[in-house]
């Protein structure tokens, strides 16, 4: 894992020209994408991070890919960490900086474990209860996990709502068991 140290000063910096720039969802959409390529293309990023490749050659790599996409800052960005030897950590500093722009817009990232895909309207009247709950704009992340049997487990951070199916059942079960103990205890049927 790559230390904060390493990356930070890279995502504060991106951080500070977007916001001076009033682009902060434009860049944070383009880096979005850029980490987003780089993660499901992991020849891309194994060049990118070679560091017997030629800092050129990996600028022209990433010119080519995202030149039409992105803005030049966002391209600049990229290019000044290839420039300091800094491409093991261009995911990070992407992270970082989403980090920082969700902050600054008051946005809290929900982690949604479903069975199935919830419909459009249900996802608007789940992301306006998880609102009103917490003060915040929610920014939705889905997950399908058939494991939790039914209902959803919704992270906020470091708060966690189980309403699945699965805990339910081993509420019940555990309720059961406790009864059966309490009634060998106390002889009582």
């Amino acid at each position: 894992m790559i230390p904060e140290a390493v990356y930070s000063k890279y995502s504060q910096a991106m951080f500070d020209i977007a916001k001076e720039q009033h682009k902060m969802d434009e860049y944070g959409t383009e880096l979005k994408a850029v980490r987003d390529t780089m993660q499901l293309n992991p020849e891309l990023k194994k060049f990118i991070h070679h560091p017997l490749v030629p800092p050129q050659s990996k600028k022209e790599t990433l010119h080519a890919i995202f030149a039409d996409d992105v803005s030049p800052v966002v391209l600049q960005f990229l290019y000044v960490m290839i420039d300091r030897r800094r491409e093991a950590a261009i995911i990070a500093a992407i992270d970082g900086f989403i980090d920082l722009a969700r902050a600054a817009q008051n946005i809290e990232v929900a982690k949604i474990r479903l069975v199935k895909p919830l419909s459009a309207e249900e996802e608007k009247q789940l992301v306006a209860s998880l609102e009103k709950m917490t003060g915040k704009h929610i920014e939705p992340l889905y997950y399908m996990d058939p494991s939790i049997i039914g209902g959803m487990i919704v992270q906020i951070g470091d708060r966690l709502i189980d309403g699945s199916l699965k805990r339910q059942l081993t509420d019940m079960q555990h309720s059961l068991l406790q009864s059966d103990v309490m009634n060998e205890v106390t002889d009582e049927k």
